[in-house]
């Protein structure tokens, strides 16, 4: 059962209250006023960033990458990312402040970051291909409006649709991937899905390996890796400047946390199948000075 107590939780509600109060503040206020936004956002991002902290500190993380039965992990690795793409956050809100200044629609602008930010967290701390899958779009969604933000400008809806073509075509790609592991598996939890595959029977490797390679294309897409590439210049040209920054970094830290939370649990999950086989625990040598030992 999830804990609701858990460090990924509480990073999503205190980021998503903000980001839902940003806009509520704007139309209450009727007034236009960037740094109170800038600020509101900056705020939030620095206070989620001393909360990790204090849950490290505290030790109220588990202080490695872990196995876990529930669709989050609150331990040291997701912690350590989280901080990272939150800081990626920061800097995206500071160098809006200047800007944003006579520009319309801040408190949008602003809350889009934070949304995206949640996503960028929920991704360091995904066990779950579902999660992650709901925590990455999660993160693009709020991309695709901010790559666009300049509505009157052709070069940024260009941005935006190409942005948006590319990522709902590697999204559907991802989902054929999930369903085809948790056909093989019964499972969607990446360390069940680790095991399953290892104990495939030989006719069905062949859809592992098609599975594999959907997850590999799709965020190959979504993280710009060659040769899924082919969006990134003009999305990157026709972007606000910032908005280019936070995809530049904030998308390429989640893949990689990503990525390396598969690839590290994976290692840990082949060594405990050797630590256990029978076949390698017992007869692992041969005594040379016994008969009919070679």
């Amino acid at each position: 059962m999830m804990d609701f107590t858990s460090t990924p939780i509480i990073l999503t509600l205190m980021l998503g209250a903000v980001g839902v109060l940003i806009p509520v503040i704007s139309v209450v206020r009727k007034e236009k006023n960037d740094s109170l936004y800038g600020g509101i956002a900056f705020g939030a991002l620095a206070a989620a960033i001393a909360f990790v902290v204090y849950q490290i500190i505290s030790h109220h993380v588990t202080p490695a990458a872990i196995f876990s039965k529930d669709v989050l992990a609150n331990d040291m690795f997701g912690s350590f990312f989280a901080i990272a793409m939150l800081i990626v956050g920061i800097m995206t809100t500071v160098g809006s402040f200047n800007y944003m200044k006579g520009k319309g629609n801040p408190a949008v602008y602003y809350s889009l970051i934070v949304l995206s930010s949640i996503g960028m967290v929920l991704i360091a701390y995904s066990t779950d291909l579902v999660m992650l899958f709901v925590a990455w779009e999660l993160m693009s969604i709020p991309t695709y409006v901010l790559a666009g933000f300049h509505k009157k400008d052709p070069t940024s809806n260009e941005a935006a649709i190409k942005y948006f073509l590319f990522g709902a075509l590697s999204s559907g790609i991802i989902l054929w991937g999930i369903s085809i592991a948790y056909g093989l598996t019964g499972s969607t939890n990446i360390e069940q899905v680790i095991n399953g595959f290892s104990h495939l029977s030989p006719d069905l490797l062949p859809l592992a390996i098609l599975a594999v390679g959907m997850f590999i294309a799709g965020f190959g897409f979504k993280i710009g890796l060659v040769p899924f590439h082919m969006w990134l210049p003009d999305t990157y040209e026709g972007s606000p400047p910032t908005i280019a920054a936070l995809l530049a970094a904030g998308t390429k830290k989640a893949g990689f946390a990503a990525a390396l939370r598969v690839i590290v649990m994976g290692a840990i999950a082949l060594n405990l199948q050797l630590v256990s086989c029978p076949c390698c625990n017992s007869h692992s040598h041969y005594d040379l000075g016994k008969p009919g030992s070679y």
